[in-house]
């Protein structure tokens, strides 16, 4: 599996929820970005996001805002949104 970093690239791509950066796993990108819209419950919400591959040796990042939110079936990452509410999908 590949892992992809999906994320608003432009100001206008910009979502009023804050939801602007979304990791996942696919066999490629297409699967990765139906993975990362299925957690928001939001099919096509990433379809203008740019797409990077991190599997492979990328530079390192920083994501600026609030911190990473998981699905509700996992015990990772904090189950609840900035606005108090869990993630649609599984």
């Amino acid at each position: 599996m590949t892992t992809f970093v999906f994320f608003a690239d432009q100001g206008h791509k910009r979502r009023a929820d804050g939801r602007n950066v979304a990791v996942a796993q696919g066999a490629n990108v297409a699967v990765a970005r139906a993975a990362a819209e299925a957690l928001i419950g939001q099919p096509g919400a990433f379809a203008d996001f740019a797409a990077v591959d991190i599997s492979a040796t990328v530079p390192p990042f920083v994501i600026e805002g609030h911190f990473p939110v998981g699905a509700r079936t996992q015990t990772v990452w904090p189950l609840l949104t900035r606005g108090g509410d869990r993630l649609l999908g599984e």
